[in-house]
């Protein structure tokens, strides 16, 4: 490999680290485009005549900028200042159910206060409307009555009064139910993530000899402020952190270390 004429080629993965224990806590491997920006200021030393004979140098800058062409839970997790868990949480379920012979069944277990799992369910109007239109059942404990309906959880069977609701009608029920999953919190008082980052790209010298290297920081402290797109586009992440000293090593004037290899 020749470093005297050399270009990286392409930025192959981002991945973070904790500080604390060194586990992993990101990885970005669809990176679009990345970007180590510099900066540095300078305060002109001046003589006779008011003529600059030295620049006093200081504030020096090193912030890193990014897309990666998916979302990653990591990431989202480092820039609000959480952790991805694992574990059993409660979501808001959408079902749109066919009623047949007075009753019908829903696709979830709905959960909540006893004679109140589902609340209210919708029945649409002939422009299929259910909020500007339609009428509202309401769940009742007991034995239903016009305009009601019970709801037994153990066979998630959803019971009508008799003809209130005819054949064929598809009504729409929102409810809670329990769903086994990874949960990301954004909380006000957390803040972003400062990790361990190694990128790593890949480089071409002028000869065309291919070789690896990578970027390494040891605190890079990750901007909190970054929009979640989607619809007509793919999801992608833009990020952004500043590297900062690290000053519990003995490395407090290091910004970065850039290794090459084959």
């Amino acid at each position: 490999m020749n470093i005297d004429r050399f270009t990286i080629t392409s930025y192959d993965q981002l991945t973070g680290f904790s500080k604390s224990t060194g586990s992993l806590e990101m990885i970005m491997d669809e990176l679009n485009d990345f970007t180590l920006s510099h900066e540095e200021e300078s305060d002109p030393i001046t003589g006779r005549g008011g003529r600059t004979i030295a620049n006093l140098k200081k504030s020096k800058k090193v912030t890193g900028k990014g897309t990666n062409g998916m979302l990653s839970g990591g990431a989202l997790a480092a820039m609000v200042g959480s952790e991805v868990e694992d574990g059993d949480y409660t979501i808001r379920y959408t079902d749109p159910i066919v009623v047949s012979s007075d009753s019908a069944t829903t696709t979830e277990t709905a959960v909540g206060t006893v004679g109140n799992e589902i609340g209210t369910i919708y029945v649409r109007d002939n422009n299929k409307a259910y909020i500007s239109g339609g009428k509202k059942l309401t769940q009742t404990s007991g034995a239903p009555v016009t305009g009601e309906f019970s709801y037994d959880p153990a066979t998630k069977t959803v019971t009508f009064f008799a003809g209130d609701v005819p054949d064929g009608t598809e009504v729409i029920a929102f409810y809670d139910t329990k769903v086994t999953g990874k949960k990301i919190s954004n909380k006000s008082d957390n803040y972003s993530n400062t990790l361990q980052v190694f990128i790593d790209c890949t480089c071409t010298d002028g000869c065309d000899n291919l070789f690896h290297g990578q970027f390494i920081i040891e605190r890079a402290d990750f901007n909190g402020t970054f929009d979640i797109k989607g619809g007509s586009e793919p999801s992608t992440l833009s990020f952004e952190f500043t590297s900062l000293p690290n000053l519990c090593t003995g490395k407090s004037n290091l910004l970065w270390d850039f290794v090459v290899f084959d």
